[in-house]
């Protein structure tokens, strides 16, 4: 270990140890993120099982994405408490990004996207914190934006502008890298970069270690589809191909192969948030 990472590892172990409530709120934050991936990846299993004649549920209508799992939840007994929780929950996770990018450690090229990574997914999960606490605060009747029509609106909008195309493909290219790394932790099994698992037996660790395998797989095929519809909105000058994960999935069902694309995403899903609530006592405070 260099001079400089073994400093980085002592002032990460400091905070941790002079701000221990933080590093318990941080913790809450990675069990409201488990709950909101295992609804999202029910909700893409149930279009797949639709889609495949198994099941004639009318479950398989609602959004398949983490904005679907909330709209999800405010259909539940109970939602708007839920809902607040989770808001709550999501908030404390997008600081404990923030204070992660803001953490003493690596200056390369792989130290600061690893920052930007941490600062995007502050920004994401605080935009999801704000749906939920507009999900409870809204009528029950009242219709709720579609993630889909969202996206597609928005990529319309910058289109329409000089260089907007181009935008929207460098985009789409971006958010496809984003899950290739994620597909490439999966076969590296590199996924306790960020737990403490000093404490769990050597049979736990391994289901530990695959729930995140699978997990970081599903994840990386379905932010791979996203920038897939952006890029091929941005290649036929058409924002209607650009489309949120639910719409993705709703088309990939469509095709040939798709329902084994849309199983994966959705166990994928289901895999990570149970990786996360089964390990969210385990996280720890990780430099860039």
């Amino acid at each position: 270990m260099s001079i400089t990472a073994h400093h980085s590892h002592n002032s990460v172990r400091r905070l941790a140890s002079d701000h221990p409530g933080f590093v318990k709120a941080g913790r809450v934050g990675w069990f409201a993120k488990g709950v909101v991936y295992v609804v999202a990846g029910v909700l893409a299993l149930l279009i797949a099982s639709k889609a495949s004649g198994w099941s004639s549920s009318t479950s398989g209508g609602q959004e398949a994405s983490p904005t679907g799992a909330l709209k999800a939840v405010a259909q539940s007994s109970g939602g708007p408490l839920l809902l607040v929780l989770l808001a709550i929950g999501m908030l404390l996770y997008a600081a404990w990004r923030l204070v992660s990018a803001a953490l003493p450690g690596d200056t390369d090229v792989k130290g600061w996207i690893k920052r930007i990574g941490y600062v995007v997914s502050a920004v994401i999960y605080t935009s999801f914190a704000v749906t939920a606490i507009a999900l409870a605060a809204s009528e029950p009747s009242k219709a709720q934006p579609n993630g889909n029509s969202t996206v597609s609106k928005t990529s319309g909008g910058i289109m329409h502008h000089t260089g907007g195309r181009l935008l929207i493909g460098i985009a789409g290219l971006v958010v496809i890298g984003a899950g290739v790394y994620r597909i490439a932790k999966a076969f590296k099994r590199d996924v306790n970069d960020e737990l403490n698992l000093s404490g769990m037996s050597s049979e736990r660790r391994r289901a530990t270690e695959w729930l995140g395998v699978v997990g970081e797989f599903g994840r990386g095929l379905g932010i791979g589809l996203i920038g897939y519809f952006l890029l091929r909105a941005a290649l036929t000058y058409d924002a209607n191909k650009a489309t949120g994960l639910d719409g993705a999935l709703r088309t990939l069902v469509t095709k040939s192969g798709g329902v084994l694309v849309v199983l994966a995403v959705g166990a994928g899903f289901v895999a990570y948030g149970l990786f996360c609530l089964t390990t969210f006592t385990h996280r720890r405070l990780e430099a860039p």
